[in-house]
């Protein structure tokens, strides 16, 4: 089977499997640019376009290998990206191999072996969606085992911490104020110390919430109505008594 050139392209066709009928047709050539790039040497590397959105890079070094070792594969959307990033769909691919031998018979090649065998299967349709959801989620088991080092690393920090008498930590998190330390300070009397005590209780009453239910707030209304009406039976008996003793002068 002689090979097709058009354009400057040699025309090779690629099927997915031995059971295939079907192919793709991929164009190459020599990779010939006016500008040097390192990860893309001239007179080593292939130039080839037309690439089904089913190939990898894995897929597409394989099958080139018959050639000679490739040294590295990159796939891009066009020929006029400067990263790798690649799109769902028709791609081109740099084939660089380690010689420029590699390179010439890789252009006088007529045909591809397929791109998918038992030995290499490549994961197209339902098989490829599985297997990128299973690889998105993370590993229980690796996830565990950074938790329990994390939990062990602080554990050990606190340890430190302690053993030095650089701080405290109460349970709720706070670090807590000791005489410990490089400046520990004056030692208070037990006289001070339980008048400090007994301010931070009263602190702690008023701090609370006074009212704070339905039932406390109607109950306090009903109190403040019935000391409202003792007072005025007070005020309305004392002026009665000031009028029988002939004291009240309203005028």
């Amino acid at each position: 089977m002689s090979s097709i050139n058009i354009q400057g392209f040699t025309v090779l066709p690629l099927y997915f499997s031995k059971e295939s009928s079907g192919y793709h047709n991929i164009f190459i050539k020599e990779h010939s640019v006016r500008s040097y790039d390192e990860k893309k040497p001239p007179g080593k590397t292939l130039f080839a376009v037309n690439i089904p959105p089913y190939v990898d890079e894995d897929s597409l070094k394989r099958v080139f290998s018959v050639a000679g070792k490739v040294k590295s594969v990159y796939l891009q959307e066009s020929a006029v990206e400067s990263d790798n990033k690649v799109k769902s769909g028709f791609k081109v691919a740099y084939i660089v191999f380690n010689k420029h031998e590699e390179l010439l018979k890789a252009l006088k090649m007529q045909e591809l072996d397929p791109l998918s065998s038992n030995e290499n299967p490549v994961l197209v349709g339902l098989s490829k969606w599985i297997h990128q959801y299973n690889s998105s989620i993370y590993n229980h088991e690796k996830l565990s085992e950074e938790v329990n080092k994390c939990i062990k690393n602080s554990d050990k920090e606190e340890e430190e911490k302690k053993a030095h008498g650089k701080e405290e930590v109460d349970d709720a998190g706070w670090t807590v104020v000791t005489k410990k330390g490089r400046n520990p300070g004056f030692a208070r009397k037990e006289s001070v110390e339980n008048k400090i005590i007994q301010k931070n209780k009263l602190k702690s009453r008023k701090k609370e919430l006074k009212n704070f239910y339905t039932f406390q707030i109607k109950e306090q209304k009903m109190k403040n109505i019935i000391a409202l009406r003792k007072n005025f039976q007070d005020s309305k008996e004392k002026v009665n008594l000031m009028k029988k003793m002939r004291n009240f002068k309203p005028f």
